[in-house]
């Protein structure tokens, strides 16, 4: 009886545990058919709307689907039910003359522990190319490229053009890939000599809009030959160029006359506005003696004419430029216009002397440093030679120049036959160190009856101005021979003698002196002076006395 007890007794308590264990849940799979395995080669334009029909036992279902394809509805009902989904597809589509990639995704529908899976996809396009087709604007390197290849080639460039007929940037372009720079109107020969209008091949003669966008990395080592002219822009004539920053690193030499501008080498009869530069320049080689090379930070040589009695003025305004400019003038020893010279917006400016067309630079900035051996550099344009407006104008450079027996002003060099200074100011200071270099804070020269420099609302001269030369160095003028007036400007800043130690020896100014150092004024044209005011801070320094007036008249306007 025991044994059979205890027998019982195990048999129940085996009972009692299996009836304790959990049961298995038990998942229910159900199943989702769609009436298509796939949605295949939709149209790239004009896509249209394709439509699915879902069935499932399931309680509901759940589609996803790529973010070019939207349904009108994203879940649903399902117990044996259909539902039809309409999907509407993105256009994959610019237009004609873009080209666009093929595009692929799926579309999925879940619901009841299963889910299935139908491939879409979309076809994209292939342009044709075609040259009188407009794309609108430019929208890449490679098309960037491929205008700069039309224009030379002779062609217009329409297929980049905007509604406006503007070749029209319209994202950055980073050049960094391109190891060989050839400018936009690359012509065999510039002209460069009177009248520009004699180049010899493609020039650029469109407006370019910058869109507000930027070129970077534009580098290139460059030596010039006789009659070159060269610049991210080589040869525009009556075009526009507007509304861009350029970023550029570029080494300039030339074997014989010619003009480099950071941005235009040659501008005829042309407007530049609205372009913002960063760059470092550098040159160590210029030409032979006899032979100008013009160098701008905007313009290398800009020029304007009367053609069948319609004037063309040609422009740059509302322009800034901040530049690190170490140049050297090669073997070119000479002065004048026939040397080595370095402007922060312009190099070289002129029409034909008897001509009523003119050059305007206005409103343009310039920063930065200028180190230089060369017999003209200025901030704005060192040779502003016949119908050159210079207007409202700033330098914020400083100069450091070596040169023996050259031309320096930090605004303009040489201001002569129908040009002009109008509320132009310096505050670069400016160290000259040869004896013969003729040094002032906004011109060296004036050298024509019809010159002229005004002042403004501004103090035209906030800067140190050191100089070698005691007989031509000013705070405004260094040596006005030959000039229509002289009036209305605000002076401050500092004059001194350089002295090879660094001990300059510094002139004493206030506004009781300050006639004594606005620079040599040729005694026939002393009554053209007028009220010229010293607001700076005067020193007691002590004072080496006034200009010079025993000079004869120096003609230097070139044509």
């Amino acid at each position: 009886m025991k044994v059979s007890k205890s027998i019982l007794t195990v048999l129940f308590g085996a009972v009692v545990v299996m009836s304790c264990q959990p049961k298995e849940e038990v998942k229910t799979v159900y199943t989702i058919t769609v009436d298509r395995t796939a949605i295949a080669d939709v149209a790239a334009n004009n896509p249209g709307v394709e439509a699915l029909v879902i069935t499932t036992d399931a309680p509901y279902w759940v589609l996803t689907a790529p973010d070019w394809v939207t349904p009108d509805a994203k879940q649903g009902v399902g117990g044996g039910k259909s539902t039809i989904v309409s999907l509407t597809i993105a256009s994959n589509y610019k237009n004609e003359a873009t080209t666009t990639y093929a595009r692929s995704g799926e579309i999925k529908i879940s619901g009841g522990n299963t889910s299935v899976s139908i491939p879409i996809n979309q076809l994209g396009h292939t342009a044709v190319v075609d040259p009188s087709s407009s794309i609108g604007g430019i929208p890449s390197l490679a098309e960037f490229l491929d205008f700069v290849n039309t224009v030379n080639n002779g062609e217009a460039p329409i297929r980049w053009m905007n509604s406006k007929m503007e070749v029209e940037l319209q994202t950055d372009i980073d050049l960094s890939s391109v190891t060989e720079w050839t400018p936009i109107g690359n012509v065999e020969s510039s002209g460069n000599g009177n009248n520009a209008s004699g180049a010899k091949g493609e020039v650029f003669s469109s407006v370019f809009n910058g869109g507000g966008h930027t070129i970077r990395n534009f580098k290139a080592t460059k030596e010039l030959a006789a009659g070159e002219t060269w610049g991210l822009f080589g040869y525009i004539s009556h075009a526009t160029i507007k509304n861009l920053n350029l970023e550029a690193d570029v080494t300039l030499s030339a074997t014989g006359a010619a003009d480099a501008g950071v941005v235009v080498g040659t501008a005829y009869c042309s407007t530049i506005e609205n372009v913002h530069v960063t760059a470092k320049v550098t040159s160590t080689a210029g030409a032979s003696t006899g032979a100008r090379f013009s160098v701008g930070g905007i313009v290398g040589f800009m020029f304007s004419v009367t053609e069948s009695d319609t004037v063309y003025d040609s422009y740059v305004k509302d322009c800034e430029v901040t530049a690190t400019v170490n140049m050297d003038k090669g073997n070119n020893t000479g002065n004048g216009a026939t040397g080595v010279m370095y402007g922060g917006i312009v190099g070289f400016a002129t029409s034909v002397k008897e001509d009523t067309a003119c050059n305007h630079i206005e409103n343009c900035v310039h920063n930065g440093t200028m180190t230089v051996c060369i017999p003209r550099c200025s901030g704005i344009c060192p040779t502003a030679n016949c119908g050159t407006y210079i207007e409202g104008c700033t330098n914020n450079a400083s100069q450091m120049n070596t040169f023996e027996n050259g031309r320096v002003g930090q605004i303009c060099c040489n201001l002569s036959v129908r040009s002009h200074l109008k509320d132009c100011v310096n505050t670069g200071d400016l160290t000259t160190t040869d004896s013969q270099t003729t040094t002032g804070a906004l011109v060296a020269l004036m050298g024509d009856d019809t010159a002229y420099i005004e002042g403004g609302d501004r103090v035209a001269n906030t800067a140190t101005i050191i100089g070698g030369n005691t007989k031509y160095l000013s705070l405004l003028c260094a040596n006005n021979n030959k000039f229509d007036h002289l009036s209305d400007v605000k002076l401050a800043g500092k004059l001194g003698v350089y002295k090879a130690d660094g001990n300059h020896e510094m002139y004493a100014i206030s506004p009781a002196t300050i006639m004594d150092f606005i620079g040599y004024i040729n005694a026939a044209y002393a009554e053209k002076v007028s009220n010229i005011t010293f607001v700076g801070e005067a020193t007691d320094l002590p004072s080496t006395g006034g200009g010079i007036d025993d000079l004869s008249p120096v003609d230097d306007t070139w044509n």
